[in-house]
Formats: structure tokens, sequence, C-alpha cells
């Protein structure tokens, strides 16, 4: 057994007898403390039955004083006793007088005359001798109850009466119930009785005592108040002595440590108690006691049991606090003992475990240096190599062996790392890139070398020489700024380079005094080769175009990409306007020979905006935006040309930017409306149809016509967003003129070719009738022929889809694009619009009628029906007429009109069935009803 082991077992031992020890000693004292208690309650108790005794006796000598004594005056002195502060439990203190029973009518009279007016002797029933309780105080309802009671009625309260009288003594019953107490319930309790007598108080034999017998003095006591007071005034005292005491471990709120349990019989004969006080169900006493207790001439039974008060007391901690505070120095003992014996051998494991962290972490650094993927070699203060790893054995491209002890000084390619490595071994660390090779005869990159230092007390112990080849990083590097500076696909310069080129060429024409042309080039219609070819098509005509142009120009000038089509060209050491016109003409020239690309061969031409410092623009930005100006004006000449800024340019740029701002804001604060113009069957003249058409009421300009506005939206996208506020407008009006009118007639929306080709036509058109609860043929979509020519395949889908959905399809300005029965077979269109240009030249004889005669004709063997638009005369009505065109619209009938205008039209569709005169409207100039 181990010395620790043994500490600990005897230490628990000697704990284990302390507490036993300390257990028996704190029993004795809670014995001994708990009789002392009991004494004290006991010997209180039989004071209180002596003092309960002494009152009935004082009333009786009351009684034997005054014979003739008042029922008021018992009342007095009963009051003045103050019963429930000075004797509790003590319900009324009565007095019956006795009487024979032929005599019992006197007492009755007697009472009634002392103003008891209903004062009766019951029960009726009685023996020879009547005991009838005559007085009762304190006077309360249960106690008047009580008055008139013949005791010698019962057998319990006879016999008690007769012992009282025989005995001169008071006498006590067994536990009864009191007359008051019958209708409310039990509750126990006894009756003192003190016999009173005539003349003397105590005659001296028991003849003498029965023959001048008149009554007895009655006090009924309860016995809990009796005892529960007792209890009670223990408490208060302890309470008390508790506070006066002061002590740590009191508490004022302790319940009573003392049960009583109350017999009416002697000890021996103590069965079920008459009395408990109150206590915790769950209480167990740990010491009873049983006192006999002298009560009115009988013997009761008192028991006392020791309750638990709530109060931590020594028994409660003191035997367990021993062992406790016993074992734990027994443990105490046996860990130090088990320490002492453990330190030699853990002292022994602890070296070992040294040695093996010791060799590990050598382990750990020799791997981390031959592992490290940076060149590390040590370098000796005599220059020479003392180790090195493979990273810079293989960035060296030499084996390792022969770098051993090989004096670097003398082996380095480059003496720059020379010098380095010198200013090392004087203190001083170094940092140095080199593209030689890192060793001669070694391999050549670019390497970053750092050359470190390592001191100890201030004297140098090795240079650590670190090497790292970064030839990759700068390779990435260099990679990334072409990327950033050149465009991937052509090759050119970007966007970031031209504006440095055009810097540089600025500052060298104010150097020079010369000027500096920037010319910027789009190429015509080059998103129809996208579209129809392909992206990837489309990226080698770029690139070719690229070649090209770099071809023509000299080597002081700069051709770059800005993106898309777009290329510019800084032509520097201009000296006059036309050596810019030159290079935009030969630019022109390059690109008029087809290209060959893909086995297809086509010609792209270019529109070009050229800019001059310092006429135009003195900034690179300035320069640009006024070339693209004058590109835009190129374009809207013809294309396949060049144009010089001019200063009108730049404020129809202005005037085009900011109409385009405005457009902007109309389209989100509603300042957009809409008007519709009739479509009006050629023969009837009634409304077949209406047109919805846009107009912008601006807030400072009024109103703007579509002819101005719907280029720059169409432009700028943001005729997607006012197609489709027209759209769901539209849909709107139609709602509320069906609700109100029962519109029956369709009602025409254009849609611009963005919007047909996003892709998202039918479903918006969906969207609007769907939100309007419109089933379809309400709304006509009304396409430009243009816009389905450039892809059959794709317009076919789109309209099909419409069709699905229910609305009409009308083919707008008919007859002016690439007209075939071939795309008219395979489209599902419902109606043709006649272009106006066909209807003006027929009034004007410009030209026959051969071609709306075709159209006309063509719509008919088609099953289509067919419009005419821009009808402003009657003799173009008349025409129409006679080539049997269904329906028209112009300003012969109506110009768009507001829809508040529209409604009174149909007010009048509504209500006859003729022909609806057109709305008195002022003269107009024809013009476009668009």
């Amino acid at each position: 057994m181990s010395v620790p082991l043994l500490a600990l077992i005897v230490g628990a031992g000697l704990s284990a007898l302390a507490m036993l020890q300390s257990e028996r000693l704190l029993n004795r004292e809670e014995a001994h403390r708990f009789s002392t208690r009991v004494e004290e309650i006991h010997g209180q108790l039989a004071d209180r039955i002596r003092v309960y005794e002494q009152v009935a006796r004082s009333a009786a000598s009351l009684v034997m004083t005054f014979p003739d004594l008042h029922w008021t005056a018992w009342n007095r002195f009963v009051e003045a006793l103050d019963m429930p502060q000075r004797y509790p439990g003590i319900i009324s203190i009565a007095y019956a007088r006795a009487v024979a029973a032929d005599r019992a009518g006197d007492l009755v009279s007697s009472m009634r005359a002392a103003g008891l007016s209903t004062f009766r002797i019951w029960p009726e029933t009685a023996g020879a001798e009547r005991v009838v309780n005559i007085f009762n105080a304190p006077v309360n309802e249960a106690n008047v109850r009580a008055i008139g009671f013949d005791l010698m009625s019962e057998a319990a309260r006879r016999s008690t009466v007769e012992r009282a009288r025989d005995s001169g003594e008071p006498a006590a019953t067994r536990a009864i119930t009191l007359k008051i107490d019958e209708a409310a319930g039990a509750r126990p309790a006894f009756i003192l009785f003190q016999a009173t007598y005539r003349g003397d108080p105590l005659p001296p034999s028991l003849e003498a005592r029965r023959a001048s017998f008149t009554g007895v003095v009655l006090t009924p006591v309860r016995i809990g108040p009796l005892v529960d007071g007792l209890i009670d005034g223990q408490r208060a005292a302890t309470r008390t002595a508790t506070q006066i005491d002061a002590r740590p471990d009191a508490r004022p709120d302790a319940r009573a440590d003392i049960g009583i349990e109350l017999y009416d019989v002697p000890p021996a004969e103590a069965g079920f108690p008459l009395y408990r006080s109150p206590r915790p169900l769950d209480a167990a006493p740990a010491l009873s006691l049983i006192r006999e207790l002298p009560v009115g001439g009988r013997i009761w039974t008192v028991r006392y049991d020791s309750l638990p008060d709530g109060l931590v007391t020594a028994q409660d901690w003191v035997p367990g606090a021993l062992l406790a505070g016993g074992l734990a120095l027994s443990i105490a003992l046996s860990l130090v003992l088990r320490m002492v014996l453990a330190t030699h051998s853990r002292a022994v494991e602890l070296a070992g475990e040294m040695t093996a962290s010791l060799r590990l972490q050598e382990a750990e650094r020799r791997q981390l240096f031959t592992q490290a993927p940076l060149g590390i070699a040590l370098v000796g203060t005599d220059g020479l190599v003392m180790d090195c790893n493979p990273a810079f054995a293989a960035a060296a491209g030499l084996p390792r062996q022969d770098l051993l002890g090989a004096d670097l000084r003398l082996r380095f390619g480059d003496q720059s790392s020379v010098f380095a490595l010198e200013a090392a071994l004087h203190g001083e660390s170094g940092k140095l890139e080199s593209d030689q090779p890192l060793l001669l005869g070694g391999r050549r990159s670019h390497f970053s070398l750092h050359f470190q230092p390592v001191t100890a007390e201030g004297v140098l112990k090795f240079i650590l020489t670190f090497a790292e080849d970064i030839g990759e990083k700068r390779r990435a590097e260099q990679h990334i700024q072409y990327l950033a500076h050149f465009d991937a696909l052509t090759g050119l310069p970007n966007r970031v380079l031209l504006y440095d080129r055009i810097a540089q060429a600025l500052r060298e024409g104010r150097r020079d005094g010369t000027r500096v042309a920037v010319l910027f080039i789009d190429l015509d219609r080059f998103k129809v080769i996208n579209d129809s070819l392909g992206h990837s098509f489309g990226d080698e005509v770029l690139r070719s175009v690229a070649r090209r142009l770099q071809a023509g120009l000299r080597e002081c000038d700069t051709v770059g990409r800005l993106g898309g089509d777009e290329f510019l060209i800084v032509v520097r050491r201009v000296a006059e306007p036309l050596d810019a016109a030159r290079v935009a003409e030969k630019v022109v020239a390059h690109l008029a020979s087809p290209f060959a690309v893909g086995g297809q061969n086509f010609v792209v031409t270019p529109s070009i905006g050229i800019s001059l410092y310092p006429d135009d623009a003195e900034d690179p930005e300035g320069l640009i935006r006024c070339a693209d100006i004058a590109m835009y004006h190129a374009k809207e000449q013809g294309r396949n040309g060049f144009r010089f800024v001019t200063k009108e340019m730049g404020a129809k740029s202005r005037e085009r930017m900011d109409l385009e701002g405005s457009l902007r804001q109309a389209i989100r604060e509603g300042e957009l409306f809409l008007v519709y113009q009739p479509q009006v069957d050629t023969l009837t003249g009634r409304i077949v149809g209406l047109e919805a058409l846009v107009r912008w009421r601006h807030p400072d300009e009024g109103l703007i016509l579509p002819g101005r506005f719907l280029p720059v939206a169409e432009e700028t996208g943001l005729v997607l967003a006012m197609g489709d506020w027209v759209l769901f407008e539209a849909c709107a009006q139609i709602r509320r003129w069906r609700a109100r009118f029962d519109l029956s007639i369709p009602v025409a929306v254009n849609v611009s070719g963005a919007q047909f080709r996003d892709g998202q036509l039918p479903a918006k058109v969906a969207r609007a009738l769907d939100a309007n609860g419109l089933s379809g043929p309400e709304l006509e979509i009304e396409v430009t022929e243009s816009t389905l020519i450039d892809d059959i395949e794709s317009a076919a889908a789109t309209l099909t889809a419409l069709k699905e959905r229910g609305v009409l399809i009308a083919l707008d300005d008919f007859g002016t694009g690439y007209s075939s029965l071939s795309y008219l077979h395979r489209l599902p269109i419902d109606k043709l619009k006649i272009d106006r240009s066909f209807i003006h030249d027929l009034s004007t004889g410009a030209s026959d009628a051969s071609v709306p005669r075709a159209i006309v004709g063509l719509g008919r063997s088609l099953g289509l029906s067919v419009i005419a638009e821009g009808v402003e005369t009657q003799e173009q009505l008349q025409l129409l007429r006679d080539l049997s065109c269904e329906s028209y619209q112009g300003f012969l009938f109506s110009r768009p009109i507001p829809a508040e205008e529209v409604e009174r039209l149909l007010e009048k569709l509504t209500v006859v069935q003729f022909p609806v005169q057109p709305p008195v409207q002022p003269p107009v100039q024809p013009v476009s009803a668009e």
C-alpha cells in the first residue's frame, strides 16, 4: 500500500470518529435544551389552568356575597375581566341557579321581571332539581342562546356539576361541544364549574354542602386558543430574545420548535388527541416527552414533540463540517505526498520531453529550410556558402553539392549582387532585383535577392541570403500592363492609352506650335454584320479594319480602338486642316476595298468626324467629344465620308443632349400623353378604329411633336420605356371606354424596332391586357415593314406569340421597304397600311395609282384589310373609293385628338347608326400625323 493512500485512510478514520463524537455531544445538549423548554411550557400551561380556576372561584364569591345580583351587574363584572387579552380560551363566564323543579315557574317570573322578557327554561323535561343558566357574559348572540339551559338535563354536565357541588372545588368536564357551537360545528372545549352556597362559602360536610347548594359558576374554555396562545407567547418571547441577542444565525420568523398534543384522559388511557398544535405535515419529532396536567379535578395528558424550526443549528452542520474538513485535510495531505513522490519521476519525464521537443524543432527547422519554396542560403562571414536549400540550387540552376563552400563574391553573375553581399558582411541588410544569372554558369531569369545579417550579442554569425525567381511574376505584370493599355481584340491602343497619346501630342503641339488632329471613326451599319453573321464574324472584320488603319499611317501617328466599332486616330504635327482631311480620305480609300472574311466579300464604309487642336478644344476629352459630334453629322450627310466639327454642330449636339435629359424627366414625371386619330370606313364614314399617338407637353417649351423627340428616344434607348408606357396607357384607356361605351373597335399602338427586337414584347403585351381585363382583339399592334425584314424568322416567332394572345397585327408603311409575297405569306398579319407618301403623290400627280392599286389587290388576295394613312383631301378619298380601299385615316376626317374629344365621337357612335360627322376643328396645313 502506498504512503499517500495510507495517509488518506488514517485521516478519513480520524475524521469519522470526530464526527460521531460531535454528534453525541450535540444530541445530548439538544435533549437537555428540549427538556428545559418542555418544563417551562408545561409549567405555564398548568399555571394558566390554575388561573382560570381562580377566575371561577372569584365569580362564585361575587354571587355568594350578593345573592340578589342583577344580570347587568354580572355583565359589568365579566367585561371588566378583559378575557380575550388576559384569559385566552375563556369564551364566557355564566351563572346557573339551582332550583327545585316545582319552583321553576317562580324563577322564570323573576327573570322576566328583571328585564329578560323572553326568558325560558330548556329543555322542558327535567328531574327533581334543576340548575338553570341565568347569567352569561359577555352578552352576544352566541352567549344569549345558552340563557335558560338546564345543566342537569345532560349526563356529562350533570355529573360534573354534582362533583363540583360535593367537593366545593372547581370541577372540569371532559372535552365536549358547547351549546353555542352545536350549530357551527364541533370545536374542542371543556367547562369549569365552581359551586356556590348559602351562608358559609364552603360548608364543612358533604350533607351541609348539598343542603346549602345554590348553583354553579361555569367557565367554558376552548382548548385551541388556550394552548395556541401559550405557544404563540413562547414564540414571541423567543423572537424578542433573538433580536436582543442579535446573533448572526438568528431568524425572527423561525417556526415553533415544539409541538403539543393534548388528551383529556390520564397517560395510560391516551388515544386520539383532542388537540394538536399546527406543524408541518412531514415533520418527524426528534424528541418527545409526556406530562400529566391536573384540570378541575381530572388528570389530562400533554405530549410534547421536538420539531424542526427551520433554523440551521450546530447539530446540522458541525458533524458534517468536521467530516468534510477532515477528509479535505486528508486528501490534501495525500495529494502533497503524491506530488512529492511524483516530482522526481516527472522531472525525468520532462527532461525526456524537452529533449524530444528540441529534436522535433530541429527536424521541423530542417524540413522548413529544405522544403521552403523560397531559395535560402547561409553565407559565412568569409563569403562562403555554409548551406543552401534545394530551392536556392534550383534558382541558380546548379547542383547543391557544387554550391557548398563556394565564394559567392566570385560566383554572383551580377556585380550589384556582390556589392550587396559585401554590405551585408558589414552589417547592412539589402534588397535588389537582377535580370542576370544568379550565379555564373547557372540559369538566367529575373531574380529578387535579399541579404540579411544575423548577429548574436553584436557579433555577426552569418548572412541569410534569400533568392526568389520572379520571372513569371514580371511577365504577368507586363501582360497586365499590356491589357490595361491595349485592346485585346485588335491589339490597338485602348481608350486609356489613347488619352495618354493625345496628351503627349498636345504637349508636343504646344511646344512646337503645331496642330493636332483627332479622327473619330465609326463603321457604318456594322450592327447588321454582327446580327446577321454573328459576333465572331464581326470580330474578324474589326481585326481586318484595324490592320488597314495601321497600314496607312505615319509612325508618329496613333490609331486605337475606343470600343465596339469605334476607332480613333491621333495625327501629330498637322500644319493645316487639309492635312487631317488627307488622312481621312486615305482611311476612306483603304476601307473601300472589299473585305474577304469567312469566304464572303463585302465593303465596310466609315463615317469620320475630325476635330483640331487648338481650334476646337485644348484637352483630350474635348477633342474626342468634338470629333464624335462631327462623326454623327457625317452619318447624317450620307455616311462613307468625313466632316470637320463646327460651332453649329456643337450647339446642335448640346440641344440634343438637353432634349435627351428632358425626355428622361418627361417619362419619369408623366409629361407624355396620348392622342387618338380615328380610322374611318371609306364608304359609310363610320369609325372602324383608333390609332394611339404619343405627344409631349414640355413644362417650358409647350407641345413637342414626335418628329423631334422620337429620333432621340430611338438612339438613346429611351424608346423602350416610352413604348412600355404607351402600351399600358392605351390598354387602360381601352378598359375605360369599354366600361363606358362598350367599345368594340380596336385601338392601334405603334411599336418601335427596338421594342420589337428585345424579345419581351409578347410578355409585355400580355401583362398590359391582363392588368386591364382585356381579351386581345381590342388591341392592334402596328410594326413597320423595315423592322420585320431584318430577321424574318425572329419576326415570325414574335408575331405568332402576339396572335396567340389574340391581338391584331398591322404592317405599317407598307410599300416603302422590301415588299415580298414570300414573307407576307409567312407572317400572321391582319392589315396593310399604305404609306402616306403614295397618297400624297395621288393628289399632286407625281405618280399614278398603280402602287396603291397593287397594295389593295395584294391585300384582298391575301385576305388582309387595307387602310390608307395621310388622307387630307376629298380627291384623295374619292380615289381610294375607286380603288376599293376599305378604310382611311388623316386630316380630312380628323387630326389626332385627346381622349376627351374621342369620347364625344364615341357617344355619337353609340346613339346613332349613321355616318359620324368629323369634329369641328380649325383649318390646318397638311403635316405628319405621327
